[in-house]
C-alpha cells in the first residue's frame, strides 16, 4: 500500500475503484469528523446518501474498491 497521504479539502472528489484506470465509484469529500477524513456516498442505486469515513492514503482499501485519488472539481 502507498503512504502518499493527500491534503483533502471539503468539495474535492474522491474516487475509488481497482486502480486509476479502472474508477468505479465517486464520492464528495466533506472534511473530518471525529479524527476521520469523512465523504457523502451514496454506495449504489436505491440506497440512502449518508456522510461515511473512508483513508486518505492512495491505494487503500474502501470495501471492495481502492482509494484511486482526488481532485478539486472546480480546478
Amino acid at each position: 500500500m502507498s503512504e502518499r497521504l493527500l491534503a483533502l479539502e471539503p468539495g474535492d472528489l474522491v474516487f475509488f475503484g481497482g486502480g486509476p484506470g479502472d474508477v468505479t465509484h465517486v464520492g464528495l469529500y466533506v472534511g473530518v469528523q471525529d479524527g476521520q477524513a469523512v465523504m457523502v456516498d451514496a454506495p449504489h442505486t436505491g440506497a440512502d446518501v449518508r456522510i461515511e469515513p473512508f483513508p486518505t492514503t492512495i491505494d487503500a482499501p474502501f470495501g471492495d474498491e481502492e482509494f484511486v485519488g482526488a481532485t478539486d472539481p472546480a480546478a
